[in-house]
């Protein structure tokens, strides 16, 4: 998606991020492989596009359903009513990793893509659906590659974790609904099914990450600012971690504004949340978001990151 509302009660420009940790950097010994990432995400858009209704869209379903199955999880399925886009009905999937709490770090994406491109600067092009390669197909991969690599930690990780992608996220904005909070829209409508469905009990959430639009080439990544200020120990941890890691350059101390995406439900929940999100790709809605433009080396970065975090994670409320 993604909807972004600037409000004046939010401060936009440069701030610090707060890092209790030596400033120097820390070993990050991994798994994630950036060229697994990249070939799932060229499973993806091998494909066509995802959007719904197409066979694309039933196709990338069984996709995750048979991959996650192949690393040894147990893929379950949330089937919904689509809350605000009438006749629609989509399919959530997800699967748990055991650790050694109960409680859960939830990483997540979606994985359809938009039906149309109404940001090509053809405008004989902005009727037809989009490749989805950064949109969708890049997050997607990478916690499909979490995943694997995760896997072979099972019971021996801090918190247990919760895979989750999210269906019917990308076609927002086509339906006329725009109610008076930030759930009440045609957008996010697996989220706001999987959060108001309580899928995953809210005392149960440690806290979660989504993931979207993370594999261009010279990605920014910067605080989606409604969850910086209900979470912004989250992002503090996470930033800091990141700049440890040696990605300072892909992880900027900005906010970008109030940015309506599949975290935003259960913000509005109070399950703290926050999304990994590059609102500055150039080609965003447009049929240019194609698998040329995915760079492994940022897959690698964003999946890194994530992985560290999920096998390191403490008391983060100290950031």
């Amino acid at each position: 998606m993604k909807k972004i509302y600037i409000l004046s009660i939010l401060i936009l420009s440069s701030l610090s991020c707060t890092d209790n940790a030596k400033a120097s950097e820390i070993d990050n010994k991994t798994d994630f492989s950036k060229k697994n990432a990249f070939e799932y995400v060229k499973k993806q858009t091998d494909m066509g596009s995802r959007y719904y209704g197409s066979d694309a869209h039933k196709n990338v379903k069984i996709f995750l359903k048979e991959t996650i199955n192949s690393f040894g999880y147990n893929s379950l399925s949330h089937n919904f009513d689509a809350p605000y886009i009438k006749d629609r009905k989509g399919e959530n999937i997800y699967a748990f990793l055991k650790g050694k709490s109960d409680k859960y770090i939830v990483i997540s994406t979606h994985f359809d893509s938009r039906s149309i491109a109404e940001k090509d600067p053809n405008p004989f092009d902005r009727n037809d659906p989009i490749s989805g390669a950064n949109d969708g197909a890049s997050s997607t991969a990478v916690v499909l590659e979490l995943m694997r690599v995760l896997k072979q930690y099972e019971n021996e990780l801090p918190y247990s974790v919760a895979f989750v992608f999210f269906d019917l996220e990308d076609d927002g904005g086509l339906f006329n609904i725009d109610g008076e909070s930030f759930t009440q829209t045609d957008w996010i409508q697996g989220s706001i099914a999987f959060a108001n469905d309580n899928i995953i009990p809210s005392d149960q959430i440690y806290f979660g990450i989504l993931l979207d639009m993370v594999g261009s080439f010279d990605p920014e990544f910067k605080y989606e600012s409604y969850a910086y200020t209900k979470n912004g120990y989250i992002y503090n941890y996470v930033w800091s971690t990141a700049k440890k890691l040696g990605y300072s350059n892909e992880f900027i101390n900005k906010q970008y504004g109030v940015i309506v995406d599949d975290h935003t439900p259960f913000l509005e929940l109070n399950i703290p949340f926050i999304d990994i999100i590059d609102m500055n790709y150039s080609y965003h809605h447009t049929q240019a978001d194609t698998i040329d433009k995915i760079s492994e080396d940022s897959l690698y970065k964003v999946g890194s990151l994530v992985e560290y975090i999920i096998k390191n994670t403490d008391d983060i409320k100290n950031y």
